[in-house]
């Protein structure tokens, strides 16, 4: 049976949505990413536009129901009116779409309106519901209530147009909700949403934006800003002297450590402190560096602040690639001995080298520099042994204070830190880090029951919200924190989707007016539940595996959803270092989020990556064999006539090969693909590299009949197919060049309409009968891309006599080319900066080698 289609299945203005997409990487004030780190997040503009062209039917289909044609055509000249009318809306049009809404209420001002019976005025129709998307795509316009309305009415009008009850919404459901910005964009534009992850951390982010917001609004970040700003004056009272202010008054807001070993040349013996580098800042205002002063009678080393450093007058760090060169003696400890002496001291966190503190004076916003003085070194000593007096006793739900939970080794290659001897996660904080982290839990414990009201579910929202800025804020107060000498403050630990060795650390003070403040984590979560304190109704959120849904048969409207990338991101491994502390704040909150002494990893539907060390079998036939099975789960929660969209971004062809045969086994035929760039050009993992920069999102539809039942009897005629495939690509690669969209990303974003063709029998057959595999008709899809790029490599000349040689370099050239100048200047502030694309490797230790960046993998 022929449904209508979506919006989705035609058209979609993807330049417009992926320059909000990556203008958003650069937001941070109010932005969800900024309540708790997730990796990999989808940009909230992507998410807005996808789920709108989903819902939406395309008017100018023939199927179109009359009944939405006439609705969104009422509203939409309902939307021009404001725009045209009110200053306010007027600017945030964009240039290509106000001409739309000018053009509209003239129209309507001559007595000519929309003639929904007329195929030009469908077009007409379909094009400005289309620049709307794109208009509300935009983050300034996301909480206007006109664009809010607009887009609501749209939804309930779809949704009444295509069977639903009137005074219903439709329900969009993400099985991988992650960081939730999926679901979130569902409600905001008038649908229900329903979001499950395995993950505990993943719940408990999606409770807050789906459940605990739209419940509480305001009232949620008042309690918050009340009872966190508690926690931190009575954690100030209690840890102060731990963190002494200088005799002039001055704030250190800032303590560099160096991990010690000692020299292992021939009769040296000498402690040597591993530092990276001797600059402390580098900016144009301020140029301080570090001198070392080696005391081979103590063998010792000795600091000196240089004001106003030349190139010249710095030398280079102690420690490259591991090995570290002693300044007494001259002589290079290799780092396999590095690795053995930190081993046997847990990493060497605890007796590190205090060797520079940054302070800020009383009167002024300038840092300055200094050594170490007794005083420093006092504190520290004091911290440790309150640490150890809290040690033996025992915290919340019997647990030991700091976290003593072994970290797993089966994604050692991205967890690297148990090879320098942090078995456990405890072992990633110094003594006072551990120590103040430790008092935070404490006093939430004490917040909540002072909280404690009627309305019991206020109070779990207000401790959970109090329990992920805790979590949160361990991710810039560890001894992984790196000191960022253009920006002089302290950077937090999670830059990329790993967690590996740092020689130097930055230790920030919690209670001083720089990063790693306590407060700015709590000021920064606050801005996001102000900001979408709108009315919405709430979500579902359930923790529960894609696998096996909880949601009954033909439930669902939309299936929209962004699955574990292959081996890209250990999202499980990763968030235990959040959830052995969150475990500690908010068991009694969510015990059945806490079962565990860590984050479920079996049924995780990831590729672990090979290691000597790891005895995990989660290899391909495992990600392949757990993904048809999500997808054929949401499949059959979905109605016969409803529809999926998949974001995917890898640039190996076995991924791909991985994802795109999960979809089509598990009964899905896909309608269409389209590349939306998500990624900031700066961002840790694309610099120097080339790098996948759009997020394809493939579009599909069950391949059932109208009862629901999978359709096994198409069968396709493999000479059909081929003939087929070189047109469809004829078609779509030069669309896509016209978008700016080439190279790798143009190539996977041609798999859509290549899979078109494959996907719609359940089996294609050659004149035989044998079967063909979807990996033969991958090759062919590749061979046609290369043939179809090159043709426009090549506009106007005939490719066809390249030798194989010159086909392969220029179609490589063709991969590592970019065309998006202009079009991101901005640049990555605020405190999350993980490469989104999930496409990093992590190196071995934090000066290994890094792995090289993977090509497409086409045949030519």
């Amino acid at each position: 049976m022929d449904y209508p289609k979506r919006l989705i299945e035609v058209d979609l203005p993807i330049k417009r949505i992926s320059a909000h997409a990556r203008r958003e990487k650069s937001i941070r004030h109010g932005h969800i990413s900024t309540l708790h780190i997730w990796w990999a997040r989808r940009p909230l503009a992507a998410c807005r536009a996808v789920i709108c062209a989903a819902l939406w039917p395309d008017p100018a289909d023939p199927t179109c129901p009359q009944g939405f044609r006439e609705a969104a055509a009422r509203l939409i000249t309902e939307f021009a009116r404001k725009v045209y009318g009110t200053t306010t809306l007027h600017a945030t049009a964009s240039r290509e779409s106000f001409g739309q809404w000018e053009g509209i209420v003239k129209a309507q001002e001559e007595g000519i309106s929309f003639n929904t019976h007329d195929a030009a005025h469908r077009n007409k129709l379909r094009f400005a519901l289309l620049d709307f998307i794109a208009d509300f795509a935009n983050w300034d316009n996301s909480t206007v209530p006109a664009y809010l309305e607009t887009a609501r009415s749209l939804t309930a009008a779809a949704h009444e147009a295509l069977g639903g009850e009137p005074g219903t919404r439709p329900l969009v459901v993400d099985p991988f909700a992650g960081g939730g910005s999926i679901p979130l964009e569902a409600l905001r534009v008038g649908a229900d949403a329903f979001a499950s992850d395995l993950n505990p951390v993943a719940v408990l982010l999606n409770k807050v934006v789906l459940e605990y917001i739209p419940k509480y609004g305001q009232r949620l970040a008042d309690e918050v800003r009340k009872w966190g700003a508690w926690i931190k004056e009575q954690a100030e009272k209690e840890l102060a002297e731990f963190y002494p202010k200088d005799p002039d008054g001055a704030t250190p807001i800032a303590y560099l450590w160096a991990r010690t070993i000692k020299c292992e040349g021939p009769g040296c013996g000498a402690e040597v402190p591993l530092i990276r580098s001797l600059w402390l800042a580098r900016k144009r205002s301020l140029s301080v560096a570090l001198k070392l002063v080696p005391n081979r009678e103590t063998k010792r080393v000795d600091f000196e602040v240089i004001p106003d450093a030349k190139n010249k007058d710095v030398r280079e760090g102690t420690v490259k690639r591991g090995s570290a060169l002693c300044p007494c003696c001259g002589y290079t400890t290799p780092v396999a001995r590095v690795r053995e002496q930190l081993k046997a001291r847990r990493g060497g966190a605890d007796d590190a080298r205090l060797f520079c503190i940054v302070t800020l004076p009383r009167d002024s916003d300038q840092r300055t520099y200094r050594t170490a003085s007794s005083r420093d070194t006092d504190a520290f000593a004091n911290a440790r042994r309150r640490l150890a007096k809290l040690a033996r006793e025992r915290g919340p739900n019997n647990l030991s204070w700091v976290p003593d939970e072994v970290i797993p080794l089966t994604e050692i290659r991205r967890i690297s830190v148990p090879i320098y001897g942090m078995t456990s996660w405890g072992n990633l904080f110094s003594a006072r880090q551990a120590l103040a982290i430790s008092t935070l839990v404490r006093l939430s414990a004490v917040a909540a029951e002072k909280l404690r009201t009627g309305d019991s579910s206020l109070t779990s929202a207000v401790a959970t919200v109090v329990g992920l800025a805790i979590s949160r804020f361990t991710d810039i107060c560890n001894a992984l924190c790196m000191w960022e000498t253009s920006k002089t403050q302290v950077r937090h630990m999670f830059t990329r989707q790993a967690i590996g060795m740092l020689w130097d650390y930055a230790e920030p003070n919690i209670f001083a007016d720089a990063a790693g403040n306590f407060s700015v984590t709590l000021g920064t979560m606050m801005e996001v539940l102000e900001r979408e304190a709108m009315e919405l109704v709430a979500g579902h959120v359930e923790q529960a595996s894609a696998t096996q849904q909880v949601l009954p048969e033909d439930s669902a409207q939309a299936v929209v959803t962004d699955p574990p990338y292959y081996d890209a991101v250990p999202y499980a491994h990763l968030s235990d270092f959040f959830y052995v502390w969150l475990r500690r704040v908010l068991h009694s909150v969510h015990p059945e989020l806490f079962r565990g002494s860590e984050v479920p990893k079996a049924e995780e539907v990831v590729v672990d990556r090979p290691h000597e060390l790891s005895q995990s079998s989660k290899g391909i036939a495992f990600y392949e064999r757990e993904l048809t099975k999500s997808f054929a789960e949401s499949r059959r929660i979905l109605r016969p006539d409803g529809i999926g969209t998949i974001v995917f971004a890898s640039k190996t062809t076995a991924s791909w090969e991985a994802i795109l045969k999960s979809v089509v086994e598990a009964g899905w035929t896909m309608t269409g693909s389209w590349p939306i760039d998500t990624e900031m050009e700066n961002r840790v993992a694309a610099q120097g590299q080339a790098r996948l920069a759009s997020s394809i999102h493939l579009v599909c539809r069950p391949r059932e009949n109208p009862d629901g039942s999978l359709r096994t009897d198409d069968v396709g005629e493999w000479r059909d197919v081929i003939q087929d495939l070189p047109r469809r690509i004829h078609e779509w690669l030069p669309r896509l060049a016209e978008e700016g969209i080439v190279g790798a990303d143009a190539i996977f974003a041609c798999l859509g309409p290549a899979l078109e063709i494959f996907s719609r029998y359940s089996r294609v057959e050659r004149a035989d009968g044998t079967p063909v595999t979807l990996r033969e008709y991958l090759e062919e899809v590749w061979a046609a891309v290369a043939k179809e790029a090159l043709s426009l490599l090549f506009k106007g000349a005939d490719a066809s006599g390249l030798e194989p040689d010159a086909r392969l370099t220029a179609m490589w050239l063709w991969t590592l080319r970019t065309d998006r100048s202009g079009t991101n200047g901005e640049t990555a502030t605020g405190d999350e900066t993980v490469d989104e694309t999930g496409d990093d490797a992590a190196d071995e230790d934090e000066d290994g080698p890094a792995q090289s960046p993977r090509g497409a993998g086409f045949a030519l």
